[in-house]
């Protein structure tokens, strides 16, 4: 991976304490998402774990995260072998919400869990045009 000018990686391990990784959009998508895609370096580089789409959206939330530190939000940069956006010339990123539910997908009342996730999308084809950003809700204390 080719270093930005100026730009230092650091491990979140050397973050001090107390301090925790909370992006805002714009962030994402400018200095990490957009990074990514371009090869460039991150400026936390093991912040967002890497995984492939067909792992990432088989398995449910709770089986992709690591519950520690009362974390309620982890990122992926989700791997897609084919892209499938164009560019228009317009938009550089679209953000897309999902909201989990349990039960049949033939039940007339499928149940809305705790989980929710952000897709950020980047309308350039490269393997890495997906970051996303799964949230579990607060109000939830099971799993």
């Amino acid at each position: 991976m080719e270093a930005q000018k100026g730009v230092v990686a650091i491990s979140s391990d050397l973050l001090p304490v107390g301090f925790r990784f909370m992006p805002t959009d714009e962030e994402l998508v400018t200095h990490y998402l957009m990074n990514k895609a371009s090869y460039r370096a991150l400026p936390v580089a093991d912040a967002i774990e890497e995984i492939d789409a067909t792992q990432f959206y088989s398995n449910h939330p709770k089986n992709l995260v690591t519950f520690s530190n009362g974390e309620r939000e982890w990122f992926f940069f989700i791997h897609e072998d084919d892209g499938n956006f164009s560019d228009n010339g317009d938009v550089f990123a679209t953000k897309i919400f999902l909201t989990y539910f349990s039960g049949s997908c033939h039940s007339n009342k499928p149940k809305r869990t705790h989980w929710k996730m952000v897709e950020y999308h980047l309308q350039i084809r490269t393997e890495w045009v997906v970051l996303g950003r799964i949230q579990r809700g607060m109000e939830y204390t099971g799993f």
